[in-house]
């Protein structure tokens, strides 16, 4: 299909056909270059992608009074 945005190759390595056949087992009918598709389009909608945990920090951030000295955000939330 044309377009104009860029395009990704992905190998199909160990743990990438791994995550591929757990997919299958949600999707049975899509074929593997579609999984990839699918299961990046659940993870930006479930919450998990980069953005959306920046997202949560920033809403965060100042929130708790006191809390900074809870936990290093560097390491617990780590984007």
């Amino acid at each position: 299909m044309p377009t104009t945005h860029p395009r990704h190759s992905v190998t199909e390595t160990e743990e990438i056909a791994r995550v591929l056949d757990e997919a299958s087992w949600r999707w049975p009918d899509a074929p593997r270059a579609k999984l990839i598709r699918l299961i990046m389009l659940e993870w930006i909608q479930s919450g998990r992608s980069p953005s959306s945990r920046a997202e949560a920090r920033s809403a965060l951030v100042g929130s708790m009074p006191g809390s900074s000295a809870l936990y290093d955000r560097s390491r617990d939330w780590s984007a």
